[in-house]
């Protein structure tokens, strides 16, 4: 008798060729990224057969999701280092960034609905004490 069970790295070759036709459909520079994205959830194949409650896509995005964090932590060390060796702060850009959209903007476009946090632009992370019970 056979194996009723797929192996990780069987369904992950399964998960690819689900993605071929998406991929092909893409634009020629963004067929270069996701091909980048994939190479990079497979160097987690093996610790993917530990989490077989998931679906295999949300491993698939996991693990492409912890290779980004890892490359944007590397840059931020990198900045750090700069910054340490120069001291002087580098400028992450001249633009502001712009807060996410609210929910409920998202739904209901043609309302005026009123989002306090979209009235500025956000500067520096702030954290918020919240009440007990909220």
């Amino acid at each position: 008798m056979g194996r009723t069970i797929l192996s990780a790295t069987q369904t992950w070759v399964e998960e690819e060729k689900a993605l071929r036709r998406f991929v092909r459909a893409l634009r020629k520079s963004d067929q270069a990224l996701i091909l980048e994205l994939l190479a990079l959830s497979r160097r987690h194949i093996a610790e993917s057969s530990y989490a077989s409650n998931l679906y295999p896509m949300d491993i698939y995005l996991v693990s492409m999701l912890l290779e980004m964090y890892r490359k944007v932590r590397h840059l931020e060390n990198l900045v750090e280092r700069l910054e340490a060796d120069t001291g002087e702060d580098l400028p992450l850009s001249d633009e502001p960034i712009l807060p996410l959209p609210s929910l409920m903007s998202l739904v209901h476009p043609d309302e005026n609905v009123q989002d306090e946090s979209a009235e500025k632009p956000v500067g520096r992370i702030e954290y918020v004490e919240l009440q007990d019970g909220a």
